[in-house]
């Protein structure tokens, strides 16, 4: 079929990296009800969502594996007044769900979005429940990251813990499922993300090929998505709206692997749920605080989303943030070419403090690994600098070594080259760098709060997250000497699981222009969205959460679009 736009189209022809423009005709090498870009937790939730209202629905996928950043992660999503609390014993209510999230985003968020995240996040969780494999448990021994406030859950959690799945229910697309190679396939309650590994019940599970975390809430997703008949392409990037007269994006100019410029035609909408920006520097330099020099996500975040709602148009918000992580790095481990980022440890362990390039703490080394990195971007108005801009030094010694994993560092093992240690800490600050006066001086100051047993500097041993799975913080987990040598540093740089700023949606996950009309036909979701709930990271899943609901909220709406697009022939 030919259709002739009246406006400005892109021809199949391509010169370097973009598209060059003509007017004429489009002939179309697929149509379909709607357009789904990216396949991890909102764009697969999408896709579920769209079907399951009836659209007949393509999922493009730019890289070569399924799963996006969620594959990659936990695939721990945060909803309040979920069943699966109920089930559980524990009680959550409206009224206080809404006032959490309201104090947490300081009035950055619209009140109308909460809301709305609130009431349908349960709803969708159930339905995905009973309707689909994706399935959940409650965490029981993994609390609330904020417990201490008074607006926070104080029994039980909000987060919900992907079941195990049998990876050979969606056949030969097993092969294509991204992994974290540092995750277990251990459910997050069974510390799949905190330690505590059964190697016997990983061998078991491996050998039948059996999934956690988010590689199970992709792989479910993905089996809803075949029930459902919806057709996925990898390899095939997203590179341009295809926008008609009236404003309506009607489809997708898509690129292969191998170069072949595809056009996709979508009656009903496009989804952008392609992930955020956090490997695109010139993206981050030109929205961002400060460089994600080490972003904590697969490779292929490159803004492609958010390149197409700004040319569409679209109002943008939240930008300056980002899902802000303390990054440590094995500079010998890597993934996909690029040396991988980690969940670094031992920040909130005993016998280690955080210091900037003067050698001083400036930071509760055990806050949530979004809030830490926020002191990085103080800034000095007399010496005109951000102080503690990263990398920023972890300082601890023998007796962390030898009681925690830190990095890819187990317990007794000897230190690897790459970690800068020395006898002495007036050395050690040398070796790295550090101003040794400070560094001294704020060692001495740290043992006698340590004798003490209270920190009036930074209140270490005061909060849930620095002994999260252990009854919280307290002088006798959290505060220990650095006083047996020798003595260790490793850098923490400024990571980011993802950013969480992009075009703005209303409650429908429809893209809205910068008079708040959403633009016909085009939607968002996850972090290829301005978070709907501001620059806030509430508990864990604090990112899939929103993504989710916000995905199965476009994909229901688009499939239910009263109007056909109108064409110009």
């Amino acid at each position: 079929m030919i259709i002739k736009l009246m406006i400005v189209t892109l021809s199949k022809e391509r010169k370097g990296d973009d598209f060059l423009f003509d007017t004429g005709s489009i002939q179309w090498d697929k149509e379909v009800d709607v357009i789904v870009l990216g396949s991890g937790g909102a764009a697969l939730t999408a896709a579920v969502a769209a079907a399951e209202n009836g659209a007949n629905v393509l999922v493009l996928e730019k890289t070569h594996q399924i799963g996006g950043t969620t594959a990659y992660s936990g695939g721990v999503p945060w909803i309040p007044l979920n069943h699966y609390m109920k089930e559980a014993g524990f009680e959550d209510n409206r009224e206080d769900a809404i006032t959490f999230i309201k104090r947490l985003s300081l009035g950055r968020a619209d009140d109308h979005m909460i809301e709305t995240f609130v009431d349908k996040g349960h709803e969708i969780i159930k339905f995905l429940h009973d309707n689909t494999p994706v399935k959940f448990t409650t965490p029981l021994s993994y609390p609330e990251y904020y417990k201490r406030m008074d607006e926070a859950l104080k029994n039980g959690t909000r987060s919900l813990d992907p079941a195990p799945f049998d990876l050979n229910e969606i056949g030969e697309w097993g092969a294509l499922l991204r992994q974290n190679p540092i995750f277990p396939p251990l459910t997050l309650e069974e510390g799949g993300a905190v330690g505590g590994i059964d190697f016997q019940l990983v061998a078991e599970r491996m050998q039948k090929n059996i999934v956690t975390m988010g590689r199970s809430l992709v792989a479910s997703l993905f089996k809803a998505c075949l029930d459902r008949g919806v057709e996925t392409l990898i390899e095939t990037a997203g590179k341009d709206l295809v926008i008609n007269n009236d404003g309506q994006v009607i489809g997708v100019v898509a690129e292969t692997k191998d170069g072949e410029i595809l056009h996709f035609a979508a009656s009903k909408g496009v989804i952008l749920a392609s992930g955020g920006f956090e490997w695109n520097k010139q993206l981050i330099k030109a929205f961002l605080k400060a460089e994600i020099t080490h972003p904590v996500t697969p490779p292929g975040n490159e803004g492609d989303a958010l390149m197409m709602a700004m040319k569409a148009g679209a109002a943008l918000a939240n930008m300056s943030e980002a899902w802000w992580y303390p990054a440590m790095v094995d500079p010998t481990f890597e993934y996909e070419d690029h040396v991988m980022a980690q969940l670094g440890s031992g920040r909130n362990g005993p016998n280690s403090i955080i210091v900037n390039k003067y050698g001083r703490r400036f930071v509760h080394e055990g806050t949530t690994y979004n809030d830490m990195p926020r002191s990085f971007f103080n800034f000095d108005p007399v010496k005109m600098e951000f102080p503690n801009e990263a990398p920023v030094w972890l300082i601890f010694d023998q007796q962390l070594k030898d009681s925690q994993l830190i990095i890819t560092m187990m317990p007794g093992d000897p230190a690897p080259e790459w970690v800068d240690q020395a006898d002495s800490i007036r050395a050690l600050a040398e070796k790295i760098g550090v101003d040794p006066d400070g560094l001294e001086d704020e060692i001495r100051k740290w043992n006698e709060y340590c004798e003490q047993g209270e920190d009036p500097d930074f209140h270490r041993g005061t909060i849930q997250f620095e002994a999260l799975t252990t009854g919280g913080g307290s002088p006798e987990n959290n505060l220990g000497k650095i006083e047996k040598g020798p003595f260790y540093a490793l850098p923490i740089y400024l990571g980011a699981l993802g950013t969480n700023g992009g075009p703005k949606i209303n409650e429908n996950g429809q893209v809205v222009d910068f008079k708040g009309e959403p633009i016909k036909g085009l939607y968002a979701a996850g972090n290829a969205s301005a978070n709907p709930l501001g620059p806030i990271y509430p508990s864990a899943g604090g990112t899939i959460g929103p993504a989710m609901v916000f995905g199965f909220l476009a994909g229901q709406h688009a499939a239910n679009l009263a109007e056909q697009p109108a064409v110009n022939y």
